[in-house]
């Protein structure tokens, strides 16, 4: 079976929710069931053949003990073996048998994709495409859209004219709508294993099929989720598209998994002062409990950040002097402790000025599923923010300090430092710059060591929900 290891993202996954199961910890989400292990096994075999030749890769930028290899310069706008990406063309053919071979959907292929009539056209042109459509009521149409010919073998660069893209577009409804594109960029200086490729591409597809994708779009923006992710953005392809889709499961009996709860509507910037002075529930209850315990375990509990999503503990041990809870220089000289994240992608068709402006309201991290509120936008030099992610009880504020801003004729952006209440001690930058070519590409590298306890504890997860959460990043910054 091609593959890296000897378990898949989704056996991995399920372990994990089994074992938040087991603790107690419902904020997960329930473990897979049978009905969707068994149909993701029926894939994976699918894929043994499907993707015979279509060999995996390891994460080019991942080196021994799990360290960061740093990204060189001429990997940017670059992608040496554009075939390689023909395994998310194989992984859709396996989704494809398996839906039909179960009996429930009915395959049609499409030669000219720019005849379909979309709901929202995709940003890449296609040259072919598989239509799924479901025979059970109130399911919907899954549209697998190929960049790229089968016997198109890429050549050496994407700068060149001749350069192919492999790559899928997964579409749902009828006119279609497009949810997600894999690989998203392509380049070299985003790749980061074909293991994340195809976890993207399953995530989507099985959204749809098992009826846990939900998309809103209107004029004033667009709004999705499923049991995955969630994320919302005020841009929208199309001002007179106003459509509201929502999947449901493809087969008979089948229980839909639990949607993403975090989806909630953003605070306008205007409404800083009462964001920061509300606090939910939680944290007045830790606050509480914090105050009960000697200090000595608050200290245990702390580690060495000093911090955490607290006022009780903040009173406990002040950061003299020292009110970002990380060096500022620790993007150009990492402490010891903390984890380096870099990630890139080349924008196509995505103009710096409109991108630019978008950055420095905070648009970014609104369309990566965030509620933001700011004390003034644009950002500038000193502006705090508060970010929150999560709803009800699992809500976390994450606040920060805009340190530095970049606005030059090819290049913007900006970079903030935690402040304390955040559960990560760090700094993050983000960095749009216009590249020799002409395009656009979006950096962003960040610093980071877990600072709440909780961050501490469950230190694994967090770096996952970082991972993630960038992704969310590169993704968001692309939609208009």
């Amino acid at each position: 079976m091609p593959g890296e290891s000897a378990s898949t993202w989704w056996q991995e996954q399920h372990a994990y929710l089994q074992q938040c199961a087991e603790e107690g910890e419902v904020g997960a989400g329930p473990p897979f069931s049978a009905q969707l292990l068994d149909l993701l096994a029926d894939v994976e075999r699918a894929f043994a053949v499907t993707g015979a030749d279509t060999p995996p890769w390891p994460n080019p930028h991942l080196g021994p003990g799990g360290r960061d290899v740093p990204v060189r310069e001429e990997e940017y706008s670059r992608c040496l073996d554009p075939g390689k990406h023909r395994i998310v063309a194989a992984r859709a053919e396996a989704w494809a048998q398996v839906l039909t071979a179960r009996g429930w959907a009915e395959r049609k292929e499409v030669a000219d994709v720019a005849a379909l009539r979309w709901l929202t056209a995709p940003h890449l042109g296609g040259c072919g495409a598989t239509i799924l459509r479901p025979h059970r009521t109130g399911a919907q149409p899954l549209l697998l859209v190929r960049t790229a010919g089968e016997d198109e073998p890429g050549s050496v660069g994407l700068a060149s004219g001749d350069a192919v893209s492999h790559r899928i577009v997964v579409s749902i409804g009828d006119p279609p709508y497009p949810v997600e594109t894999v690989p998203d960029c392509g380049c070299d200086a985003c790749d980061s294993g074909s293991r994340d490729l195809l976890e993207q591409l399953d995530q989507a597809v099985l959204s749809i099929v098992d009826g846990s994708y939900e998309v809103e779009v209107s004029p004033h923006g667009r709004r999705e989720r499923s049991s995955f992710s969630a994320s919302a953005d005020s841009g929208t392809d199309d001002p007179a598209v106003t459509a509201r889709i929502t999947a449901g499961p493809w087969a008979p009996d089948w229980t839909a998994r639990p949607m993403d709860p975090m989806l909630e509507i953003d605070p306008e910037p205007d409404a800083w002062a009462a964001e920061t002075l509300r606090e939910p529930w939680p944290s007045r209850l830790l606050e509480a409990v914090i105050w009960t315990l000697p200090v000595p375990l608050v200290r245990r509990l702390g580690g060495h950040s000093r911090t955490v999503s607290s006022r009780a503990y903040i009173a406990l041990e002040p950061d003299e002097g020292q009110e970002v809870t990380a060096p500022l220089d620790a993007l150009e000289d990492p402490p010891s402790g903390f984890r380096r994240l870099h990630r890139s992608a080349v924008l196509p068709g995505v103009d710096l000025d409109r991108a630019r402006a978008a950055l420095l309201r905070g648009d970014l991290h609104r369309r990566a599923g965030l509620r933001v509120a700011a004390e003034h936008t644009p950002l500038r030099e000193g502006t705090e923010i508060r970010l929150r992610i999560g709803a009800g009880p699992l809500q976390i504020t994450a606040p920060c300090r805009v340190l530095r801003v970049i606005d030059e004729p090819d290049r913007a952006g900006f970079a903030y430092g935690t402040l304390p209440g955040h559960p990560e001690s760090g700094i993050e930058e983000f960095l749009l710059t216009r590249t020799a070519t002409g395009e656009v590409r979006l950096d962003i590298d960040a610093v980071s060591r877990p600072a709440a306890w909780y961050a501490r504890l469950g230190a694994p997860v967090a770096r996952l929900v970082q991972a993630r959460l960038t992704r969310r990043y590169l993704r968001a910054v692309t939609r208009p």
